[in-house]
C-alpha cells in the first residue's frame, strides 16, 4: 500500500506539484484568452460607435433645415407630371 507521507524520491514526481503545475498553465491560458477576448469587445464597440456617429451625421445632413426647405421649394417649383398644351 503507498505511503501518502512519504517523500518522492530523485526519479518520482510528486503528482500533486504536476497538478499544481498544471493548474498554473491553464490559469496562464485563461488570462491570455480574458485579454484577447476583452481587446475584441472593445474594438466591436467601437466599431458600433463609428457607425451609430455616421448614421446620425448622414441622417443630419440629408434632413436638415435647409436641405428639407430646398427639396421642399423644388418640388414646388417643377411642372407638374401631365404638362398641358396650349
Amino acid at each position: 500500500m503507498p505511503d501518502g507521507n512519504r517523500k518522492p524520491e530523485g526519479g518520482e514526481i510528486d503528482p500533486a506539484k504536476l497538478l499544481e503545475l498544471e493548474l498554473m498553465q491553464k490559469r496562464a491560458e485563461w488570462q491570455q484568452a480574458k485579454t484577447r477576448r476583452g481587446g475584441l469587445r472593445a474594438l466591436s464597440f467601437l466599431f458600433l460607435a463609428v457607425i451609430i456617429a455616421a448614421a446620425v451625421i448622414c441622417f443630419y445632413l440629408f434632413f436638415s433645415p435647409e436641405r428639407v426647405r430646398e427639396l421642399r421649394s423644388g418640388s414646388e417649383a417643377t411642372p407638374s407630371a401631365a404638362p398641358t398644351e396650349p
